[in-house]
């Protein structure tokens, strides 16, 4: 298929790696495949005012993925929810649509992953396809 696979969590680096990874899949004329890990098993606490309820959590994320969707500068965007190690889990999904390319940012880490971070260094080891590492951290 050619999809172009990106792994996100709410921090400014997997922001940037998602912006990154929807410019190339314009340019390569295919979809864009945004992937996030949840804990299926978990539930997030969410306060509007003074009232708190329990929601969720992978709904949550479902909702935090179709909200970046709409602000990435691509127009053809798909999204899933994954269980499980954050590496594995996009490798798999690479995998599952016949990606092209895995975009990953770069946040750095302490100890031995720290030049490539963690994530990214397992991505690299496990990729069934070309993965692209984003200078996210601004060095």
């Amino acid at each position: 298929m050619n999809d172009v696979v990106v792994g996100v969590d709410r921090s400014d680096t997997a922001r940037k790696a998602a912006v990154a990874a929807a410019e190339l899949a314009a340019a390569y004329g295919s979809n864009l495949h945004v992937v996030m890990c949840a804990d299926r098993g978990s539930s997030v606490s969410v306060g509007v005012g003074s009232d708190r309820f329990q929601t969720d959590w992978v709904a949550e994320v479902g909702q935090f993925l179709d909200d970046l969707a709409r602000q990435l500068p691509h127009g053809s965007v798909t999204r899933s929810v994954g269980e499980g190690d954050p590496a594995t889990v996009l490798c798999e999904e690479a995998e599952r649509v016949g990606a092209r390319t895995i975009v990953v940012g770069n946040r750095r880490v302490q100890g031995m992953a720290r030049l490539l971070g963690s994530v990214a260094t397992d991505v690299l080891k496990k990729a069934p396809c070309d993965v692209l590492i984003v200078n996210t951290t601004g060095d």
